[in-house]
């Protein structure tokens, strides 16, 4: 069960983004597919519910929670249909700061000190109000490509909202208390997370949903049926897609030959592999390699 041949529109995406970019929306259209960029992303969930998976934790946002990441970490948003998703994104790159300043070197540290780099903040519902002044700000800035010193003006109101979000970090590690156990079990997303990280031991190898269930105290038609409910993909698709994201790192960052990376991320053979890469992706390995070889927005 190693393999799959299925036809999907999903797959892994190294996206190109500008320095700074910010929008308001209320619409069920997330990047459907599993996906990196340079820079930081802030997602300010102002109502609705949404599961945000990456390649070590799940995160379940929900209404006044913000979540901080980088942005270069793989990872994906799974919806439910009927539920609202009303949010706020922010997504910056390193460059897009024309000076260095103090906030700013304690956020880019404070996400660097993480076990991953990414970060869930519960908001005070009396904090939002300050909050939704700088997105306002931020937001009628970019709306304004005419206004004298527009990017000078962006950069302070982005570095405001730094501050912000630097302050109430502090805030919350200083109210927080370790979880009992009790507490960890009743976490909604505790399965979400164990479910990640059995993965994460098993998807290039010759896996087998039997086992892992055996390995997560359920059964395999209860994790199948959880698994493509939550994260809006079967393990089975997870894992071929974890399998090409990381074989498309490979293909960009190294030299390895194909059949060494094929072997790598768990195929039984490198004509496997290439078959299946193209089924999926229009083009052989090689091909990909070679179309991004000298690409600046393929993440390194």
């Amino acid at each position: 069960m190693n393999e799959t041949g299925q036809q999907t529109s999903l797959k892994f995406q190294d996206e190109d983004v500008p320095g700074f970019l910010i929008h308001y929306k209320k619409d069920h259209s997330p990047m459907p597919i599993f996906h990196r960029h340079f820079g930081y992303e802030i997602v300010w969930l102002k109502d609705g519910e949404a599961l945000y998976v990456f390649e070590e934790k799940v995160y379940r946002l929900r209404k006044n929670t913000i979540l901080i990441f980088k942005s270069s970490e793989f990872h994906r948003v799974s919806l439910k249909e009927d539920v609202a998703y009303e949010r706020v994104v922010v997504m910056f790159t390193e460059d897009f700061l024309s000076f260095d300043h103090p906030v700013l070197m304690k956020f880019y540290d404070f996400l660097d000190q993480l076990p991953s780099p990414n970060f869930l903040l519960d908001l005070f519902v009396w904090h939002t109000e300050k909050l939704q002044n700088i997105i306002d700000n931020l937001l009628a800035e970019d709306q304004n490509e005419e206004r004298w010193q527009q990017k000078a003006a962006l950069e302070l109101y982005l570095l405001e909202l730094l501050l912000f979000l630097c302050r109430e970090i502090k805030d919350a590690n200083k109210r927080e208390h370790p979880l009992t156990f009790e507490q960890q079990q009743e976490n909604p997303v505790a399965l979400h997370d164990k479910i990640i990280q059995e993965i994460n031991e098993v998807w290039n190898t010759d896996w087998n949903l039997v086992e892992m269930a055996e390995n997560l105290h359920v059964s395999k038609y209860y994790l199948s049926h959880f698994f493509k409910k939550e994260f809006g993909v079967t393990i089975q698709e997870y894992i071929f897609q974890r399998r090409l994201f990381e074989a498309n790192k490979l293909l960009t960052d190294t030299e390895k030959p194909v059949h060494q990376i094929a072997e790598y991320v768990g195929f039984m053979s490198a004509s496997s592999f290439i078959r299946k890469y193209k089924d999926r992706t229009g083009i052989t390995p090689n091909q990909f390699r070679k179309n991004n070889a000298h690409n600046p927005n393929i993440m390194k």
